[in-house]
């Protein structure tokens, strides 16, 4: 299916990313010192789809995407689009690859960095654990996850305490100037 929307705005705002899809496992620095290793395997658990809005912020620039996802335990897919408009960008991970197509997402904005995101806000805790280096992750049973380095916070996410895909989500990366509140609604599958 489609991810539509989700954290584009920030990656096309937070300047100095590499382009293209990574090879898998792969790191994604999501604050300096501090990176996300980017699994073979999606880990986002059981299947779960979703469509989002999303509002990204930084730098006083705001913009809004839609998103849709689909994930099962071996795959994430994800299409973007601006609301009513144009394709932005298409991501499949599975079989230790991430497949990319562009619409009018410039090739600045690296699909590595949209999946660590994710990652941050939607993975289960273990796997987000496993895939931090660099700082420390700190929860709370209210949906918070904090990030930290040197006690300093880096990244907070609030999301969620049920399902992760149903409800309001916000991330907000201190580190990189940028914020992300997403709205989700969860969708059976057909």
């Amino acid at each position: 299916m489609r991810l539509i929307g989700f954290i584009l705005p920030v990656l096309l705002l937070v300047a100095g990313c590499a382009a293209g899809a990574p090879p898998l496992p792969a790191q994604q620095r999501i604050a300096p010192g501090v990176s996300l290793t980017l699994p073979e395997v999606p880990p986002f658990g059981p299947s779960a789809n979703a469509v989002q809005l999303v509002r990204a912020s930084h730098g006083g620039r705001v913009d809004r995407f839609q998103a849709t996802i689909e994930t099962s335990p071996s795959r994430f897919a994800l299409a973007m689009t601006v609301p009513s408009g144009p394709l932005v960008m298409t991501i499949e991970w599975h079989e230790g690859a991430v497949a990319v197509r562009r619409g009018i997402a410039p090739e600045s904005l690296p699909a590595a960095r949209l999946l660590a995101d994710f990652m941050l806000v939607y993975a289960p805790e273990e796997a987000l654990r496993a895939a931090l280096t660099g700082g420390t992750l700190v929860t709370s049973g209210s949906g918070a996850r904090r990030i930290f380095r040197n006690g300093d916070l880096l990244v907070e996410v609030r999301r969620p305490t049920g399902n992760p895909w149903e409800g309001s989500a916000q991330l907000e990366n201190f580190a990189y100037d940028y914020q992300l509140a997403i709205d989700s609604q969860w969708v059976a599958p057909e």
